[in-house]
């Protein structure tokens, strides 16, 4: 089944976020004050993404001690800070598709990124992950950019990041609980621009 997480960076109004929690959002985070916000606005911790690159070993240790319910991986840093603090922690590896199936309005390949792992690098990330003993590897965030208003493009890029969940899976051994799509859905914001065709 598919679930909808909020972004709390697009406006970290409780208040907001609240509206999202009664229609049975989940939300996803970039900091610990974002954590903090959607703590007071009622969201249950279990419910809560953590992600964004340059998450500080304090941050982590406060989330965790919370109970939050996945932080997405972005880095090999990252994840020697996870092992360093030792506690259980569901994670999923944020990964950057190869170009050829990005389409948004800002492309996260083809120059150095602090946002997750390229696919290209997808192997190295596994490895690394499967030797941290208190890290489990429950999902796969992909992302391809922002503001997609091509509904073909887009469909592309989900079976793309299904088939990343797929071979992340057989190596696993098991399948993936959660498959991140990230971006969002594109809103025709100017002059000239489609929107989506939902119903394709």
């Amino acid at each position: 089944f598919a679930t909808i997480h909020y972004s709390v960076k697009a406006n970290p109004n409780p208040q907001v976020i609240k509206v999202f929690v009664e229609e049975g959002a989940g939300v996803e985070i970039a900091s610990v004050g974002e954590y903090r916000a959607a703590l007071a606005a009622g969201v249950a911790p279990e419910k809560i993404l953590f992600a964004g690159p340059g998450k500080r070993v304090r941050e982590l240790e406060e989330v965790l001690d919370g109970g939050i319910g996945e932080i997405h991986i972005e880095s090999f840093e990252e994840i020697e800070r996870l092992k360093v603090i030792g506690k259980p922690v569901r994670c999923s590896l944020r990964i950057n598709p190869v170009p050829t199936v990005q389409a948004g309005a800002m492309r996260m390949c083809g120059k150095p990124t602090a946002f997750g792992f390229d696919e290209e690098n997808l192997q190295a990330a596994l490895d690394a992950v499967s030797n941290v003993e208190n890290i489990d590897l429950v999902g796969v965030h992909v992302y391809g950019g922002p503001q997609i208003l091509d509904e073909a493009a887009l469909l592309e890029q989900w079976r793309h990041a299904i088939g990343i969940e797929s071979r992340i899976a057989a190596q696993l051994g098991k399948p993936l609980e959660t498959v991140d799509f990230g971006g969002g859905l594109g809103i025709p914001y100017h002059v000239g621009d489609k929107s989506l065709d939902l119903n394709v």
